[in-house]
């Protein structure tokens, strides 16, 4: 049963969020992944409820994943970033839960537009809920694990070149 979270540490993990969410809009890749702990999971499920070990997901990354896939961004040549999608997201509805001693879980909504300039000059929009797991390193927070359901999420999607 989780606990509840006493009201300054909402705020403090709100921020963390929000900053979380801020270094990935702006193209801050090695700011948003020195944010995750080395056993983090960022993950997008085909459904919610789904088992990564038994389902198929749009994006399942480990530590080690992630790694690589901030080395493409920070080189340049992730050619579908080309120039970075211009990004903004709204974050709201915000749920904080105490599971454990040691780690909070956020939840929250999200609604992210994207102005795909690279070929197609176009306005994609992505929603959904995020849930975080996330725990004390020093004054702030580290992030365990990120899960992302989107709203559409049993469609075709076109592309999570970036950080969703």
């Amino acid at each position: 049963m989780s606990k509840q979270v006493a009201f300054e540490v909402t705020r403090e993990l709100e921020a963390f969020v929000i900053q979380e969410a801020k270094y990935a809009d702006e193209g801050q890749y090695q700011a948003w992944y020195d944010l995750w702990a080395e056993d983090a999971v960022y993950w997008v499920p085909l459904k919610d409820g789904d088992d990564p070990a038994h389902k198929a997901s749009h994006l399942y990354d480990n530590y080690s994943r992630l790694t690589t896939r901030i080395k493409q961004l920070n080189t340049g040549n992730r050619f579908s970033q080309v120039p970075i999608s211009g990004m903004r997201r709204v974050i709201s509805n915000y749920e904080f839960f105490s599971d454990t001693d040691d780690k909070f879980r956020v939840e929250a909504n999200f609604y992210l537009p994207e102005y795909s300039i690279q070929s197609t000059h176009s306005f994609r929009i992505w929603s959904g809920r995020y849930t975080y797991v996330v725990s004390r390193k020093g004054d702030s927070f580290q992030i365990h694990s990120k899960k992302i359901v989107l709203v559409n999420a049993e469609e075709p999607i076109s592309t999570l070149s970036f950080l969703i």
